[in-house]
């Protein structure tokens, strides 16, 4: 979801990344794009709480545009994509361009360093409990 333009979500719908619940890094450049798109200390909090939110939560801190019933989401994307279509091809598409170079340079600069974290969380003690928790759909037991 973090590499979407435009978001909608149904009125029930959750989201978090709890990833560090279960010893697991946030891969796919989660942790720079969501400090970009909501903020530092929103972005902290999900990270590193690995709590669920729902979706009036995601629209207030701008995770999501707006809240649209569930049997209208597929009007409204469509609803939406005319409208862009409706625009200038050639400065959407410049548009689209820059605001991704942008945000892929900066996720691209902290790849490496990115991956190592990665490795090192998936090679420490805590990951074999984390994942076997999962599985087992159990609270993880970290010592």
């Amino acid at each position: 979801m973090l590499a979407s333009d435009i978001r909608a979500a149904a009125p029930e719908a959750r989201f978090g990344l709890t990833e560090v619940k279960w010893s697991i890094y946030p891969f796919g450049g989660s942790t720079t794009k969501l400090v970009q798109q909501i903020g530092y200390v929103h972005a902290m909090d999900l990270l590193l709480t690995a709590r669920l939110i729902d979706a009036q939560e995601a629209a207030r801190l701008g995770l999501v545009n707006r809240l649209v019933a569930g049997d209208q989401l597929m009007d409204w994307a469509i609803e939406t994509a005319e409208r862009i279509a409706a625009n200038s091809p050639s400065a959407v598409q410049a548009v689209k361009r820059q605001v991704t170079a942008t945000i892929a340079d900066h996720v691209l600069a902290r790849e490496a360093q990115e991956q190592e974290l990665g490795d090192k969380v998936r090679a420490g003690p805590h990951f074999a409990e984390g994942v076997a928790a999962f599985r087992e759909k159990r609270q993880p037991r970290y010592e």
